[in-house]
């Protein structure tokens, strides 16, 4: 995908500039950015001298691994807030009782509540994405020793349909960070305009898994090419991210059915399944090889070559 392309997003979120990389390269694009987005060295603890800058060479000194543990545990205390108070619990008042700080000293580590918050976010995005990244490499293993093996089309449908459950459980299996995904789309205006776009990144990172996905499906000939889509702006944005958007954004939509307070006669996974059903099959899926793919999706997160062959015995044996 090209960059200039795909990532045209000023409709959505203005223009990101990025810092200078500790490796050295100055980065445009969202997805090319240093990969230590998490690290503050720069930022001077209290009663500290400014630290030296850092090369990629050179390994944190002492002060900075103290400085670090000292954030990353700020940030579990506020993560405790946000999980027991929602996102407006979470003051910087709050976060000092909560630590035992004075509230100026938290201003040594985030800038304002609302750096506070975006840190916060960042941090989940990125464990998000490392787990989805785990994953996928993990089905694609076990797709890879199953025996007979799936077609490429099956196979890829599966990983779409394996997408699809991981996300559907994530309000059960990470729920910290998937709520707070939540709370923050429904209160943009919980971070400036600045501290929402450094958020970007980890958030364009955490959407390039399905779009990859997505993309893989349609180069098997599993889904039919989605063509380029103009935006408001009337810039062109690729096919595939634009599924992302419409995919992700559904999926976030029926879980959040779970909340409302008149309740449902079903659930928020329940919802999404037949979301991804229905998406799949609009998008040019065969009905028998989506069948099968679902099949084969259910039995990933098992024992990978066993479950894979009595799934795809199964699902041959129902489609005959």
């Amino acid at each position: 995908m090209r960059c200039a392309d795909a990532w045209r997003l000023r409709s959505l979120h203005p223009p990101l500039r990025l810092k200078q990389a500790t490796c050295g390269v100055t980065c445009s694009c969202p997805l090319r950015f240093c990969s230590d987005v998490t690290t503050f060295s720069d930022v001077p603890s209290e009663n500290d001298a400014p630290p030296q800058t850092l090369t990629h060479q050179s390994a944190p000194d002492r002060r900075t691994r103290k400085r670090d543990a000292r954030r990353d545990q700020l940030l579990d205390l506020a993560a405790d807030i946000v999980e027991d108070a929602g996102v407006d619990g979470l003051t910087m008042a709050a976060l000092a009782q909560a630590a035992d700080y004075a509230t100026a000293s938290l201003y040594t580590y985030f800038d304002s509540r609302s750096a506070l918050l975006a840190a916060l976010q960042q941090r989940a995005l990125l464990l998000l994405h490392d787990l989805a990244e785990a994953r996928v490499a993990q089905w694609q293993a076990a797709l890879r020793m199953a025996e007979p093996p799936p077609t490429d089309q099956v196979a890829s449908l599966a990983l779409l349909w394996a997408f699809s459950d991981l996300f559907l459980a994530a309000p059960q299996t990470h729920p910290r960070e998937f709520r707070l995904q939540q709370q923050m789309l429904i209160n943009a205006g919980a971070e400036t305009t600045a501290d929402a776009a450094e958020v970007v990144p980890a958030a364009m990172l955490v959407l390039d898994v399905p779009r990859r996905l997505l993309e893989a499906a349609t180069d098997t000939a599993a889904l039919q090419t989605q063509p380029f889509t103009a935006n408001p702006l009337e810039e062109l944005l690729e096919g595939s991210l634009v599924r992302t958007f419409a995919w992700v954004l559904g999926l976030n939509g029926a879980l959040m059915a779970d909340g409302l307070s008149t309740g449902l006669p079903t659930t928020g996974a329940a919802l999404g399944e037949v979301l991804t059903q229905g998406l799949l099959q609009g998008w040019g899926a065969s009905p028998k090889d989506s069948a099968i793919a679902r099949s084969l999706a259910q039995s990933l997160g098992q024992s990978p070559a066993r479950s894979l062959r009595q799934s795809q015995a199964q699902s041959l044996g129902e489609q005959a």
